[in-house]
């Protein structure tokens, strides 16, 4: 009787996940239009998060801490939210079955982060100290996700997707913009000088210090796509 019971359990479970995501197009793996195009359409669902199967909000990201200490500078940002995923365009999504990869490239225009701050150091050739709330305006964030994979059974038996790990690149190509409050204990001289020469220096700022910015959030879509797609069987979600 129990295990009847277990298995109706786990049936609804199931039928529950199933009737809470929208339909999803199925496709041929090795036709990467059309898995663009359902990856797609089911961005905004994606981002919202799915807690049926486990995947937590990406719109906003939310990061409790980055820290920097990178080239002179030393930079702590808390409790930061980083608006604009949902709006994600998919530029390329192609599964290579023969190397078990996925490549995903997407660009978000245009990406917000706010939080809290506090920097000292050196920003490249200036010299920085602040403490206050930061926001940092990217106009067009291009990223590449690199994903191996395995084919896997789930706990019904039915084959799964398993993501095993990720390399990512970036391009930050048109502006970014910086505003930081209360840099240099208030100084309005310095701190106008300062977000000067951050807004002027965008690009270089951007190379040197990209990827530690990045790190955290990646890590959480990353992490949001391997749950995502181990909880749905392959049969539900391309043409097999």
């Amino acid at each position: 009787m129990s295990a009847i019971l277990n298995t109706f359990i786990l049936l609804t479970q199931v039928l529950v996940i199933f009737a809470a995501l929208p339909p999803i197009q199925k496709c041929q793996l090795s036709d990467p239009e059309c898995i663009k195009k359902s990856a797609q359409s089911f961005v905004e669902t994606f981002t919202a998060g799915i807690p049926e199967v486990g995947t937590e909000v990406l719109e906003p990201v939310h990061i409790d801490v980055i820290k920097i200490d990178l080239s002179g500078l030393k930079l702590t940002v808390r409790d930061a939210d980083i608006k604009g995923l949902k709006k994600s365009v998919i530029d390329k999504l192609k599964v290579d079955t023969a190397k078990k990869v996925i490549e995903l490239t997407y660009h978000v225009a245009p990406i917000v982060l706010k939080g809290k701050y506090k920097a000292g150091g050196m920003l490249l050739i200036l010299p920085i100290s602040g403490d206050g709330d930061v926001t940092i305006k990217i106009k067009n964030l291009g990223v590449t996700l690199t994903m191996p994979y395995d084919i896997v059974k789930n706990d019904q038996g039915k084959d799964v997707i398993e993501l095993k790990s990720y390399k990512y690149t970036y391009e930050n190509n048109e502006n970014t913009h910086f505003k930081l409050t209360n840099l240099f204990n208030g100084n309005k001289q310095l701190s106008d000088a300062m977000h000067t020469f951050m807004n002027d220096n965008w690009k270089a700022i951007s190379q040197e210090f990209g990827n530690p910015m990045l790190d955290k959030p990646i890590q959480k879509i990353y992490t949001a796509i391997k749950i995502f797609l181990k909880s749905q069987p392959l049969e539900e979600i391309a043409v097999v």
